[in-house]
């Protein structure tokens, strides 16, 4: 679900460093940090609202690390975890499964167990997510398990063919899940079998398999890759929809571009893109691609890991036309899924043991299913998109500015520029120009000292709409900075741009400030 008419969580950072003042911004594709584990990293990271990222290893253990990079806390199972972290809807609890036969639920304050559950053989299933936060995922002893969010079994179904792949779950409840036979599950939340859709037969029972996870589009429509070399493309009744030959075994998942294309890589070491006909938009040679389901951003890039040959693998970064743009190398595989975080850096493992960070400059694609799980928390939950009222005088700024229709969406980006309606009316931009500029920073004499200034627009009048500007040393911990000791705080101007809907305010911040922290100003519905 878009939540824009309930919280706007647009978040705008800046780096401020004593002496001088810079957007925290490095050159794409740097290194930020990387994070070592003592084993390969095969699952996909998973990132909280906050900023920790959840990863599993082949040192058997699961990983909570803060957003700068150094370890939270780490939590040991019996044996590797392969399975990619989901976390619960309040975040409370993380999610994972293990070659030790488990799927455990995790505390992501401290690591704590918070419980177990059995299984007859190893987990390498992610698990789903429906709206009632209760677990969906297949084991290799041939059951795909339901359990509630206190782990207690509601059901299982015997399918007898191993499940590694990562279910889905569509806004309707049903859950989808791909086996090593080659055939297409479909279930109802209660556990019954709804259809089953057969893959094409091979001469090699083992390239029949359904091993990436499963997808779904905006109209619940269903797609996955098969051992067999196609990606298919189903409705929710089970019927095929197209099938695009990739001419390799097709272990990705499949992600949904801006404008609805469907993205997914092969063996054949090409990465894909298809119109919502399955019709071939192009095409890209990166090199052999195996697990690593791409990511798509705002700008319509894509992220995908690859191996390049002689033990070298590649993070390779598309254009929306396919064409290479930039890429990163290691000395070793990588399967992992990539992900963007808040902070526009993308975050993915590798069998060298390490979790990396780069910059990326980028946000998620506006769709859907951008990456692995649908969203940051791997959840695999298709929501509903909804039409949100952000506020009463929100409607009639937009009946001001003269937008209609879906161009009114508070989660709509009418000018492309990367910040939504919600956040052009918060901050005081013009909707259908991209000007956006966020907040500025400054220094100048204050009550006879140098002192270094935060500035911003902001809504007035608007009693429903709440904000808050924060300050965070490491970016895991932000407080306010209206409660910091010597901060000043005015307004500069009380009509910013002569139309009475905004002020322009100022915080000097203290002069003893540390070297250098990060600024970020958030607003929301009350």
């Amino acid at each position: 679900m878009r939540m824009c008419g309930k919280i706007v969580s647009r978040i705008v950072v800046l780096l401020i460093t004593l002496g001088g003042i810079a957007v925290a911004l490095g050159e794409t594709g740097d290194e930020v940090w990387s994070f070592q584990t003592v084993g390969s990293i095969f699952g996909a990271p998973a990132v909280g609202a906050d900023g920790a990222v959840y990863v599993g290893s082949r040192d058997s253990k699961v990983y909570a690390v803060n957003p700068d990079g150094t370890q939270k806390w780490v939590f040991e199972t019996g044996d590797w975890v392969d399975s990619s972290p989901t976390l619960s809807h309040d975040e409370s609890a993380v999610y994972v499964g293990s070659w030790d036969d488990k799927m455990y639920a995790v505390s992501t304050v401290n690591g704590a167990k918070l419980w177990d559950f059995q299984t007859g053989n190893l987990i390498v299933s992610s698990p789903a997510l429906d709206a009632s936060g209760n677990l969906y995922f297949g084991s290799s002893d041939g059951f795909f398990y339901s359990v509630d969010p206190s782990g207690v079994l509601r059901w299982s179904f015997y399918v007898g063919a191993e499940l590694d792949s990562s279910p889905a779950v569509s806004e309707s409840g049903n859950i989808h899940v791909g086996g090593y036979d080659g055939v297409l599950y479909s279930f109802s939340e209660d556990g019954d079998l709804l259809w089953e859709f057969a893959t094409r037969t091979t001469e090699d029972p083992e390239d029949q398999r359904i091993a990436g996870a499963i997808s779904i589009g905006d109209d619940n429509e269903v797609y996955f890759g098969g051992g067999d070399g196609y990606c298919y493309a189903v409705d929710e009744d089970g019927d095929l929809i197209w099938e695009f030959e990739a001419y390799g075994k097709v272990d990705t998942g499949v992600v949904l571009g801006n404008d609805g294309e469907v993205i997914f890589a092969s063996r054949s070491g090409y990465v894909y893109a298809v119109d919502a006909f399955g019709v071939l938009l192009w095409e890209s040679f990166v090199g052999d691609v195996f697990y690593s389901t791409p990511a798509v951003d705002d700008e319509g890039r894509v992220y995908v890991g690859s191996y390049l040959g002689n033990g070298v693998s590649g993070i390779n970064v598309l254009d929306d036309t396919g064409e290479i743009v930039w890429e990163y190398l290691v000395l070793d595989y990588i399967d992992s899924s990539p992900v963007i975080d808040q902070l526009g850096r993308l975050l993915f493992g590798c069998y060298d043991g390490a979790l990396y960070a780069l910059e990326a400059n980028a946000e998620p694609a506006q769709s859907g299913w951008n990456r692995f799980g649908g969203d940051r928390g791997n959840r695999s939950l298709r929501e509903p998109y909804e039409v949100a009222v952000l506020s009463q005088r929100f409607g009639e700024w937009v009946k001001a500015t003269g937008l209609l229709g879906v161009f009114a969406d508070p989660c709509f980006d009418e000018d492309a520029d990367g910040f939504e309606l919600a956040i052009e009316y918060l901050l005081g931009t013009n909707p259908q120009v991209a000007d956006w500029t966020g907040l500025r920073v400054g220094d100048e004499l204050f009550a006879g000292e140098e002192r270094i200034y935060v500035e911003h627009e902001l809504i007035v009048g608007d009693a429903e709409i709440s904000y808050a500007i924060e300050y965070s040393t490491n970016g895991a911990l932000w407080q306010s900075v209206l409660d910091m000791s010597g901060v000043s705080s005015l307004v500069v101007d009380g009509d910013a741009f002569g139309d009475g809907w905004y002020e322009t305010r100022r915080h000097y911040l203290p002069s003893e400030m540390l070297d250098s922290i990060l600024v970020r100003i958030r607003m929301g519905c009350d």
